[in-house]
């Protein structure tokens, strides 16, 4: 037998296949990431377990740099890294909304914290975060009409549906944006343009981590729940693990455990949820191949003697 041609050997080279297909491409060295990290220290964060890398088939995620084990707290960032209403409301826009009636909800504020942090460009104490976050989604409500016509007919109702959701959340918003033009020297209308909101939306509705804040009477009732986090957020999703995810009140951080091990070198995965691809799709513009709660919506009034025709 020729050496290399045996069962061992094709064991050995599936193991390793599958190896690479797991492991990721180290990305801590480029621009983007350095003045991120540099960033998160000076707001007292320093991740000793993972790092920046891109992976075939998820595409930018975090990579473990050591093996991790059950229960092992696998991130910890402070409270000051986190992007919140609070944020929002320490910054100059919070005596513009603290005045506005009728008040604006948390998601409104954060947008527009964002849209205007954007604009700042070098001059927003963001700004490293910023760099990192998405120039584009793959959202339902960021395609073309043409696109969102070729989808099954259920998921392109729920897709119509957000797009009129976000232009409306966008007209009603357009006299609060009109309150901050002292705030800048270019009309607010160039700025928070619709395009503008609609990725600063994209921004909270796919990245945000859910962190229950005190209700405050400057904004509406809806529910105050959302909070950025700065390079957690780079954490990709996988229905087959379990995390605990929380912010914890002692430390003051927003903590992450793993409840399953995890290799070196790599990709660490959390789980949204357990979601269907529909609801990924709308929530995330992703599907999952693999996803154990995948189902199928049928249109209303389908006949089902029609399946077997």
């Amino acid at each position: 037998m020729r050496k290399g041609r045996g069962r061992t050997s094709r064991i050995r080279r599936r193991k390793l296949f599958r190896s690479s297909e797991s492991r990721g491409v180290n990305e801590s060295h480029k621009p983007a990431f350095i003045e991120l990290k540099k960033w998160l220290r000076d707001r007292k964060f320093e991740d000793t377990n993972l790092t920046p890398a891109r992976f075939p088939g998820t595409g930018r995620g975090l990579m473990s740099k050591t093996s991790l084990q059950e229960g092992q707290l696998i991130i910890s960032l402070p409270e000051s890294c986190l992007l919140t209403t609070d944020t929002v409301i320490r910054s100059y826009l919070g005596a513009y909304i603290a005045k506005w009636q009728p008040p604006p909800s948390p998601l409104l504020a954060l947008c527009t914290f964002l849209v205007s942090e954007k604009h700042a460009g070098d001059r927003s104490p963001w700004k490293p975060y910023l760099e990192i976050l998405p120039k584009a989604y793959t959202c339902p409500v960021c395609l073309e009409p043409e696109v969102v016509n070729l989808l099954p007919k259920p998921l392109k109702t729920k897709a119509r549906e957000q797009r009129t959701h976000v232009q409306e959340f966008f007209t009603s918003s357009r006299d609060f944006f009109s309150s901050l033009q002292p705030l800048f020297s270019e009309t607010v209308e160039s700025i928070f343009s619709y395009s503008a909101l609609l990725w600063a939306w994209c921004t909270v509705n796919t990245r945000a981590v859910y962190m229950k804040h005190r209700r405050r009477h400057c904004f509406s009732a809806e529910p105050d729940t959302y909070a950025l986090a700065p390079y957690l957020d780079l954490l990709n999703h996988s229905p087959d693990v379990q995390v605990k995810a929380a912010f914890n009140e002692e430390t003051r951080c927003y903590e992450i455990r793993t409840v399953s091990s995890c290799r070196k070198h790599e990709e660490v995965f959390i789980c949204y949820g357990p979601h269907d691809n529909q609801r990924l799709f709308l929530e995330y513009g992703f599907v999952s191949i693999h996803n154990p709660h995948a189902c199928v919506y049928v249109s209303e009034g389908w006949n089902q003697l029609s399946f077997y025709h």
